[in-house]
């Protein structure tokens, strides 16, 4: 016996695979409804750009150096919005 991810493109295609159930043929495990999928989808598509863009921001600053070793964070002066 194998387990098989499939991806259904159509409502046949499903009604196909009911058939199939029904005979004993195959046992659905889990369905997953297409809205999980399509969140699933969007959160590694955001993901690899989120990847790309980290790249590039990383090779294009790899040679800037920013020393703050004598910074100290005023935090008064920060949330002074007035001025």
């Amino acid at each position: 016996m194998e387990t098989v991810t499939i991806q259904i493109n159509n409502a046949m295609g499903y009604q196909f695979l009911q058939n199939l159930e029904a005979l004993d043929v195959i046992k659905v495990l889990q369905n997953t409804p297409k809205i999980q999928l399509m969140a699933t989808a969007k959160t590694s598509d955001r993901n690899l750009l989120r990847a790309k863009r980290l790249e590039r921001i990383k090779a294009i600053t790899k040679n800037i150096s920013v020393d703050l070793a004598n910074y100290r964070f005023n935090r008064e002066e920060a949330n002074n919005y007035d001025e």
